[in-house]
């Protein structure tokens, strides 16, 4: 009878742990494999802004982190603008499931020239100075892996506040941005000239429009030497309008707007801008108090109301500009704007947090006059 009983404890042992039980290992979790690109908005300014990386990695919760893997490279932002995103993560494998979250580190190296700093911004006079950067830089969006499948993610830097430049201290990289699933997301091209043929450098804006009228903006770029540009990693479902007014140091065009691109698919979608005479600009410094702290980004905007083609007139914004901070007060001088009249906005936020929008009143800019105005936050 003992025999018997040890006999049968021994088969009902066999039997769980061929059904898993007795703590024995759960099958592994499914994976698949996840692409990283990363681009850029323009930013007005400089002619340069290299930045290193260190690693990358991607959460679902904001608390379990997967490494993507050691990038170890240097980018000039300014080069990733404009449809020139690059790839910095191929194919990673990793558990399926929805990540939310994508956290950069920075390197303290210079990959491209080990004699450079591991970050700088340039400017035309061929000067450069120091970008001192985070540690850290996280950006947000739903890329989802499916199991035994691929997924590819770009993670997009907005301009709004990509340098803030502090005139005591320097210049502080302050970029938030967003992730996007390429295969759920929009381009939009085109072409900006005018008579005399292809406008270069212009920064071009692609905007949405909420029901109350109030314009954001979701791309920039500027146009290369034949006058194209590229917008990237627009999400599906959205009503885009592209606007743009042409500046020089002696020249300046009125605001135009395409029509608006109903983006419902994910191809590419043309918004072409022809302008007509270039006229003799005028210019606007825009004052806000208080100075931003050391972990706020601060910019003006600048809006018009602008033929949107059949879609009547919408207030979009024509100029954008990262503000540099003093003492006491932060100033942002636009220059080669159109004679007419703009109503002034600026926008700031803390440690890339919702922004804080502040409105003026109507500014009037004639030919060859500056116009100033003064906007305060709380």
């Amino acid at each position: 009878m003992r025999h018997l009983k040890i006999f049968v404890s021994l088969v009902f042992l066999a039997v769980l742990l061929a059904c898993g039980g007795g703590g024995g290992s759960s099958a592994p979790l499914p994976t698949g494999r996840l692409t990283l690109r990363l681009g850029s908005d323009s930013f007005p300014g400089y002619t340069q802004a290299v930045v290193s990386l260190e690693k990358v990695e991607a959460s679902g919760d904001g608390v379990h982190w997967t490494a993507l893997g050691n990038v170890r490279a240097s980018y000039d932002l300014l080069a990733l603008q404009s449809g020139r995103s690059v790839l910095v993560v191929s194919a990673a494998q990793v558990t399926a499931g929805t990540y939310t979250q994508f956290r950069l580190t920075w390197a303290t190296v210079n990959y491209l020239d080990g004699a450079m700093q591991p970050a700088y911004v340039a400017f035309p006079s061929a000067t450069r100075a120091v970008l001192t950067m985070p540690t850290t830089t996280t950006l947000s969006g739903a890329i989802s892996v499916p199991a035994d499948g691929t997924a590819t993610a770009q993670l997009m830097f907005t301009g709004q506040q990509a340098v803030q430049q502090r005139a005591a201290t320097g210049y502080y990289f302050q970029a938030t941005g967003t992730a996007h699933d390429l295969s759920l997301s929009a381009r939009i091209t085109g072409h900006l000239a005018d008579s005399a043929g292809p406008l270069a450098n212009v920064e071009v804006f692609t905007e949405t429009v909420d029901g109350a009228e109030f314009a954001t903006l979701q791309r920039r770029a500027f146009t290369d030497a034949n006058g194209n540009y590229v917008m990237e990693g627009l999400p599906l479902g959205s009503v885009y309008f592209v606007t743009a007014q042409p500046a020089g140091s002696s020249s300046s065009y009125a605001a135009l707007a395409a029509a608006p691109i109903n983006a419902l698919t994910a191809t590419a979608y043309t918004a072409d801008l022809a302008f007509s005479s270039a006229l003799s600009p005028g210019t606007m410094t825009v004052t806000i108090t208080p100075a931003s702290s050391q972990s706020q980004g601060t910019w003006a905007e600048l809006r018009q109301t602008v033929a949107t083609g059949a879609s009547g007139a919408k207030p979009l914004i024509v100029r954008s500009q990262t503000v540099v901070t003093g003492v006491t007060q932060d100033q942002a001088g636009i220059s080669g704007l159109a004679p007419g009249s703009y109503g002034v906005a600026a926008q700031r936020s803390s440690s890339g947090g919702t922004p804080t929008l502040k409105t003026g009143t109507q500014v009037v800019v004639s030919s060859g006059l500056p116009a100033t105005t003064t906007l305060a936050f709380p």
